[in-house]
């Protein structure tokens, strides 16, 4: 931003100037920026099976099948690792612990008083 001087300038062109530099600066904070974080990590289908600790072949099945979350470019397969992660995580299976506190938790809210 230049050096100025406001002695000569009425309020509203304060305001105007104001704004025409705070818009000026959002823009310039929401241009896209590359993100190297693990939510946008893309791998190859070499580096998905050593990450889950499954054969290439067997992760070829699971794309051919629609059962693991994938993009395809041309002949190429990319994996996001934050998906790949969602992804296992909805096949957990509850712990005997947490099946009986599930039932619980249904039996007491579901009883007629």
């Amino acid at each position: 931003m230049e050096n100025l001087v406001f002695t000569q300038l009425t309020v509203p062109e304060v305001r105007k100037m104001l704004r025409e530099e705070l818009i000026a600066v959002i823009k310039d904070c929401h241009l896209p920026q590359q993100n190297t974080t693990v939510t946008n990590q893309l791998l190859t289908i070499q580096e998905v099976a050593k990450y889950i600790n499954m054969a290439v072949p067997s992760i070829y099945g699971l794309v051919h099948h629609k059962k693991i979350p994938h993009i395809k470019r041309g002949k190429r397969l990319i994996f996001e690792k934050a998906q790949i992660n969602d992804w296992l995580r909805l096949g957990r299976r509850k712990t005997v612990n947490e099946l009986q506190h599930d039932a619980d938790v249904y039996i007491t809210e579901h009883t007629n008083h």
